[in-house]
């Protein structure tokens, strides 16, 4: 759990499409609440998705990379980190990462904190 969540400095985050067919997941959708748990399993703070879109890795815009709160918030720093998680993610499952990888983009605000 990033300290920058229940602060209100991260609102928004990035997950690949594909890891959502593999798990047949369903995608977020706006109004839904999150319980954000600490490494102990305990809840620290509840969020509410406030937008979610389907894009391209390579066609995330630096508002997102900056609403996501980490590093230096610059698109630069947000491209390194999310292509080598992605990178190594796709690699367990013997796939490649791509720029047109599908991502699924979604904001949120803290709406509690424990």
């Amino acid at each position: 759990m990033s300290p920058t969540l229940c602060q209100g400095k991260k609102t928004a985050t990035t997950s690949g499409y594909l890891f959502y067919e593999l798990d047949n997941e369903a995608l977020p959708q706006v109004g839904e609440y999150n319980i954000i748990l600490d490494e102990n399993e305990q809840a620290v703070c509840i969020t509410q998705t406030t937008k979610v879109y389907q894009t391209t890795f390579a066609k995330v815009d630096a508002r997102h990379a900056r609403l996501e709160g980490e590093g230096d918030l610059s698109l630069a720093y947000w491209r390194k980190v999310h292509q080598d998680f992605f990178t190594q993610e796709l690699a367990e499952l013997g796939e490649e990462f791509s720029p047109e990888f599908e991502v699924i983009c979604e904001e949120f605000t803290v709406v509690y904190v424990a």
